[in-house]
């Protein structure tokens, strides 16, 4: 459990953010395995038996799909951003609260921008009945997970505004 919230602030969703965390936790870890499982068969199948899974592109597309947005609102609980300070160091303490806020508030208006985007998109796709070339999935219920999953994120970054220090996660550069 050492790689729980590292938020200073505490917990940001208070008692739902453990089941949070191990939930998401879980969805990522199992994407990836089956990522790289459908991926080693798909080699094996192609290279020994010069048969390769069929539609194993399509799948793993999907897939890194639904891992890159079930991996955001996780990594963005757990403060793990991947930050740059270059210009940091030389603003006057005064100033650094602003920063804080100014960031979260347009990181999460970005998140926020890009929800509803997914989402009219994910609804065009349902019209228009838009589906995978070969194994002819439907891609639209990916794109509202998206889409949902982008909007937690955009709420977790507002939640996060209301704490004092949000420094410290494992991923500063």
């Amino acid at each position: 459990m050492s790689g729980l919230s590292t938020n200073p602030g505490g917990p940001l969703l208070g008692r739902w953010e453990k089941p949070f965390e191990m939930l998401l936790g879980s969805a990522t870890a199992l994407i990836l395995a089956c990522i790289m499982l459908i991926t080693c068969v798909d080699v094996a199948g192609r290279y020994v038996l010069s048969m390769p899974v069929p539609g194993g592109l399509e799948v793993t597309e999907l897939m890194m799909g639904a891992l890159i947005f079930a991996s955001l609102p996780l990594v963005t609980i757990r403060n793990q951003q991947v930050t740059i300070d270059l210009l940091t160091p030389f603003i006057p303490g005064l100033f650094k609260p602003m920063l804080h806020v100014l960031t979260h508030l347009a990181s999460g208006l970005c998140m926020g921008v890009i929800s509803w985007r997914l989402w009219v998109k994910a609804g065009q796709m349902l019209q228009q009945g838009d589906t995978t070339a070969v194994l002819q999935v439907k891609v639209w219920p990916l794109v509202y997970f998206m889409s949902a999953l982008a909007a937690v994120t955009a709420l977790i970054l507002f939640l996060m505004i209301r704490q004092k220090e949000t420094a410290g996660g494992s991923g500063e550069v």
